[in-house]
């Protein structure tokens, strides 16, 4: 039996289909295919059960994937012991962001850090759904807000404020007064992955808090797609102000009511802590926590 076989068919299973998986391994996926196919073969019993649309394990499929699970996790302790012991930081790199995370606050140090360490070859994966990374392989996730699981490391990388900014243009052709919180009453505001009709900003201060309910003009589940409708005059968003520094210093976006914010947003790397951390997940973590200290 070809222990090759039965990694590949883990990671099939892992991704659900033979696509993801060949992409993962960077491999044909008819390479993939034959190799579950001899497995199964090897065994005398079928693993899968192969349909037009998807793919299921069979009962004795799913036990197998239990062992051949195990069997990877052991190889990667092996392969990490070994890597410690080298400590050199070389292989591939598997990193998750969301999407305005990967477009907008990392960029600048994810370049930095792939010049630097030239043996990482780095795949950063964009995403706004919350990744699962035990089960999906991924060896740093970049993320907002911590999680409750002894299986995960997380760190705290830093801090962002949301603040309310709109273009001059829109703020002039509005009319309206913008001294005080009540005044973003029939304000055009446009809102963040709203999830109701009615949308929700906490907003505080030095002074006390405020909540500002209302009928968003446009809502978005993208805080780039938000920010460029700011900019192009659409109306008013509370924005995380990594995204807005520029803008503001060209004169494209003004911070509206200064001294209220929605408040501090932790972002946080998360490493799954039962893998170890090894010599290119130390230098990443290292450098990302050390640059976004510096900015």
């Amino acid at each position: 039996m070809n222990l090759d076989d039965v990694l590949i068919f883990t990671e099939v299973v892992n991704h659900g289909s033979f696509t993801a998986a060949a992409e993962t391994l960077a491999m044909p996926k008819s390479n993939v295919s034959r190799s579950v196919t001899r497995l199964e073969k090897a065994l005398g019993v079928k693993l899968l059960e192969r349909t037009t649309r998807r793919l299921a394990l069979t009962e004795i499929g799913r036990v197998y994937h239990v062992h051949g699970t195990h069997i990877k996790e052991e190889l990667d302790a092996a392969n990490a012991s070994i890597e410690k012991m080298t400590a050199t930081p070389r292989g591939n790199l598997r990193v998750s962001a969301s999407v305005t995370v990967g477009q907008s606050l990392i960029p600048a140090q994810i370049a930095e850090f792939s010049q630097k360490y030239l043996e990482v070859k780095l795949d950063l994966r964009l995403t706004n759904r919350r990744v699962d990374l035990l089960e999906e392989g991924f060896d740093v996730v970049i993320r907002v807000g911590r999680l409750d699981d002894s299986n995960l490391i997380a760190r705290k990388l830093c801090t962002q404020k949301l603040c309310l900014y709109a273009s001059p243009g829109y703020l002039k052709s509005s009319n309206r007064s913008l001294a005080k919180p009540e005044d973003l009453n029939g304000h055009s505001c446009l809102y963040m992955n709203a999830t109701s009709k009615r949308a929700k900003w906490q907003l505080q201060s030095g002074t006390g808090e405020y909540l500002f309910e209302f009928k968003p003009q446009i809502t978005c589940d993208n805080f780039n797609a938000i920010h460029q409708l700011a900019v192009n005059g659409a109306g008013i968003a509370l924005l995380p102000d990594y995204l807005c520094t520029d803008h503001v210093m060209d004169g494209k976006l003004l911070l509206v009511l200064d001294g209220w914010t929605g408040g501090d947003v932790d972002f946080y790397t998360i490493v799954p802590s039962r893998r170890g951390i090894t010599p290119k997940v130390r230098a990443f973590l290292d450098h990302m926590h050390s640059k976004c200290a510096d900015s």
